[in-house]
């Protein structure tokens, strides 16, 4: 039996559940809606290939795990194989909420019983975890991490479900056979045992819906995400950038708003856990320059939480204003220090895709407003043929390469300053 069981704890432990989960329901249909509003790209391909990744790296964490951050590996280990473990145990506490029959525990009985213990060996491995990850940002914090409230806010929250869970099992445990070593040595009785249970039973339930209602405005997110993520992964070697589809049709080109980039791209936003190796990785960011493959994946999401509606003060939109334009908020610099050398996807734990991402800008910059370094402007100036890079005109049409084909089929040559038709049929190019 639990508080919820009888009146009025049933009445409270219905409204609870259903309030909190309605408002969870509308967060993240707001939060994630952005993820549908991206153009098609075909990550369904190779099923069993992304079925059989599945299990290595989101139940190994075998992109987590790396010697460079073995610290950070072990406790983000310890926390994530607790959180699946003790799904069991919520799925229970739940089910017992509404009913006491249709509990894992009353329906599995001995299965369930033998599992205790293992349970509470994990809510001892969450703590610890927990508390490396505390003393990392307290003590020793890495320069890839950014230090602000919402990674605390998600480590008290966690450790305040595992503790009040503890307190919850023992309580009940000792209400109902009787014995429970610590609480008998201190003469507890029965009515202060009940009265302590029920508390701790309904900070348990609070503090679980609470983290279920923060998570999707967290960039603790990838929980949500990080299956999905992981099953649409690139399969494709890192280096490999996808050309511009149907090029001759397009009307624009590259990614100057959030629409024009692919729901994979807008999913990649929504996962990335903030933890800095992909900026750590990149060469373009070792030598002083300003680019940061993180803060580009951030400013992305940031601008979808600024077209969202919001109930946190903090992503809340001042009433009235416009959206700063993409490129604009994530820079000039940023996107033109990048290299392509995939560093930053090659160490990223989530499979975020940083290049494409930043190579979308880039063509929309240079596409569409002929915008682009000197050293961009100027080789393009000297080049045969090249088109001019004067910024584009408002109300005129931007310049767009067109291919133009020869008729004769014999195959280019190559030249000191590029490429070359053959003499016979240059007049046509």
């Amino acid at each position: 039996m639990t508080p919820a069981n009888e009146f009025p704890g049933n009445v409270i432990y219905y409204l609870l559940f259903l309030g909190f989960l309605a408002f969870f329901a509308y967060s993240a249909y707001t939060r994630f809606g952005w993820v549908t509003r991206g153009h098609w790209l075909n990550r369904f391909d190779r099923l069993i290939d992304r079925v059989a990744g599945l299990v290595p790296l989101l139940l190994g964490n075998s992109r987590v795990v790396r010697p460079n951050y073995w610290y950070s590996g072990l406790l983000h280990t310890l926390i994530w194989w607790g959180f699946i473990v003790l799904q069991v145990r919520t799925l229970n506490f739940l089910l017992n909420g509404f009913d006491h029959s249709i509990s894992l525990e009353s329906n599995l009985g001995v299965v369930y019983d033998a599992l205790r213990p293992v349970m509470d060996a994990f809510n001892i491995l969450v703590v610890v975890g927990v508390g490396m990850a505390a003393v990392q940002r307290f003590f020793w914090c890495p320069k890839r991490l950014t230090l602000n409230s919402d990674a605390w806010i998600i480590l008290g929250l966690i450790g305040y479900l595992m503790v009040t869970d503890v307190f919850v099992n023992s309580f009940e445990f000792f209400l109902g056979y009787g014995v429970s070593q610590l609480w008998d040595a201190i003469g507890l009785s029965r009515g202060t045992a009940e009265a302590f249970n029920t508390f701790f039973w309904y900070n348990h339930l609070l503090d679980f819906l609470v983290f279920l209602c923060y998570l999707p405005y967290s960039k603790h997110s990838h929980v949500l995400t990080i299956a999905p993520q992981v099953f649409t992964r690139r399969l494709e070697p890192t280096g490999v950038l996808a050309p511009i589809p149907d090029f001759e049709k397009a009307e624009s080109f590259g990614a100057g708003k959030l629409e024009d980039f692919s729901w994979k791209q807008l999913l990649d936003s929504y996962t990335c856990t903030e933890c800095g190796r992909c900026t750590a990785a990149c060469p373009a960011n070792a030598t002083g320059k300003l680019l940061s493959p993180k803060q580009v994946i951030v400013d992305i999401r940031h601008a979808m939480e600024e077209r969202t509606p919001s109930v946190l003060p903090r992503q809340a939109k001042a009433d009235g204003a416009e959206p700063q334009p993409l490129v604009d908020k994530v820079g000039f610099e940023p996107i033109w220090d990048c290299v392509t050398c995939g560093a930053c996807m090659e160490e990223c734990p989530v499979f975020i895709e940083h290049v494409p991402t930043i190579m979308d800008m880039r063509r929309y910059m240079v596409m569409e407003q002929s915008n682009m370094p000197e050293t961009c402007s100027s080789s393009s100036a000297a080049t045969p043929g090249a088109a001019p890079s004067s910024p584009a005109r408002a109300g005129s049409r931007r310049w767009r390469p067109r291919a133009r084909r020869c008729r004769c089929s014999t195959a280019r040559r190559s030249t000191s300053t590029g490429w070359a038709a053959p003499a016979r049929c240059r007049s046509a190019t």
